[in-house]
């Protein structure tokens, strides 16, 4: 296979309060209004050039997208194909991320995406220390976050390939396991990794989605507080934003609300990526306590045309 460098990602959102795609002044992209624009794509692929323009019609991000078959189609076919792909969602006035793993490396010659999803294992320092393993990648390895010197080294790496492909906004992956979804890594070690990589991609002039396992409900107060130090005004992602053994319980699910209403007025955007439950049952809950200036946003899939009772105006 060719060797492949950089990383990015497409997304759309949902939920939140402003009524324009807008920016600080400097290029930077802000929260959108998620009133107007509530869908978000992710993990999107080739593919999507070949859906209706009209699906896309109220989207304004798109959080990640790769060409999946880098390597049986070539270094050259694969950028050109990615690149066509990016003019033409830039042209329906969508802003397209990038797409990286904040915490885990691979060989190069076992990544086949464009652009790289994972920072190359060659190109960490021998001195790098390596945590847990990710059984379903046997080739992978997930980083030590509580040794500073193996993190900035990945951190490194990522700046390099983020500079080599501009983007307003990165999508960060694995970027921390908090112990309410099983093991994991030190919660403070997570936290510091996030803000660390957030302020890089800042200064890149990006804005940047940490993709979190977490039920939020069952963060302490001093957890809550360093995400929020962490994060600031960029965002998170959850794919269990409320599981199903949570929304059965009243008491949990109250935990849940509260802290999710800490981290949106902190001025945190947050994506929820229903994938464990029923997306029509979180909208319902989540409309009884969200505020219209809220940055909270809801995913959809590239592939399916948006139904508008979900996704319309004012949902």
């Amino acid at each position: 296979m060719r060797a492949f460098s950089a990383a990015l990602l497409l997304g759309v959102a949902w939920f939140a309060g402003e009524c324009t795609l807008a920016s600080r002044g400097d290029g930077t992209y802000w929260w959108h209004d998620s009133s107007e624009y509530c869908r978000v794509i992710v993990n999107a692929t080739q593919g999507i050039e070949a859906r209706p323009r009209e699906w896309f019609a109220q989207d304004r991000l798109v959080t990640d997208f790769r060409i999946t078959n880098a390597d049986v189609l070539g270094l050259a076919e694969a950028q050109k194909q990615y690149a066509a792909t990016r003019r033409l969602l830039d042209s329906y006035g969508l802003v397209v991320g990038t797409y990286i793993s904040g915490t885990t490396v691979m060989p190069e010659k076992e990544q086949t995406h464009w652009p790289l999803p994972l920072v190359p294992i060659e190109r960490m320092p021998a001195s790098a220390r390596y945590g847990q393993t990710v059984p379903s990648e046997p080739h992978s390895k997930v980083i030590d976050v509580s040794d500073p010197m193996t993190r900035h080294a990945l951190q490194k790496e990522i700046r390099r390939m983020w500079k080599q492909v501009p983007a307003a906004v990165r999508f960060v992956d694995n970027a921390a396991a908090h112990h309410s979804t099983g093991a994991g890594q030190d919660w403070s070690a997570y936290c510091a990794n996030i803000k660390e990589i957030r302020t890089m991609g800042a200064a890149l002039g990006s804005r940047q989605i940490f993709n979190i396992a977490l039920h939020v409900g069952f963060m302490s107060d001093q957890e809550t507080r360093e995400l929020i130090d962490a994060v600031a005004d960029h965002g998170i992602a959850l794919e269990m934003p409320w599981h199903q053994n949570i929304r059965q319980n009243a008491g949990q699910t109250e935990k849940a609300r509260i802290r999710y209403r800490e981290l949106l007025d902190s001025g945190m955007g947050i994506i929820m990526m229903p994938i464990d439950g029923d997306p029509q049952g979180l909208v319902e809950w989540v409309r009884t306590w969200r505020k219209p200036t809220d940055h909270l946003y809801i995913t959809g899939a590239f592939y399916k045309a948006p139904d508008m009772q979900f996704f319309g105006p004012g949902q």
